[in-house]
């Protein structure tokens, strides 16, 4: 099963130079959050009401293909209420992971992947 996000803003705090954390809401994102978030809207055609992602599902943004190595125990329920996720590249995890994280280890060549407001993020449980 494949879910379609478009990126429709991007906050100002949102991306970090160095960062290797973002979190993703979806258009109903309380204005406390905003400048912190990348807002997507998710595709009518793909209702999140029912997403799932597991540990091997794929994340796909700016044309890169990211495989989960963990995913957290709520990633699929905040995803159906609040379009909420937080992807995390190239961290470890914790002994206590975020609930709401999805963690990728990035492949030879792989980088960070740029956001860009129109882009697509492509979520795909395998």
């Amino acid at each position: 099963m494949k879910w379609t996000a478009t990126i429709t803003k991007i906050g100002k705090q949102a991306i970090e130079p160095k960062g290797n954390m973002v979190i993703l809401f979806g258009e109903n994102v309380t204005p406390e959050l905003v400048d912190v978030s990348v807002i997507q809207k998710f595709d009518p055609q793909t209702p999140l009401t029912g997403f799932i992602m597991k540990k091997g599902d794929t994340v796909t943004i700016d044309g890169q293909t990211y495989v989960a190595d963990f995913v957290g125990s709520m990633v699929a329920s905040d995803m159906r209420a609040l379009g909420h996720v937080t992807l995390f590249f190239n961290q470890k995890k914790s002994k206590n992971p975020l609930a709401n994280g999805v963690y990728f280890t990035l492949e030879d060549k792989q980088t960070m992947p740029e956001f860009n407001i129109g882009d697509d993020i492509i979520y795909e449980h395998i």
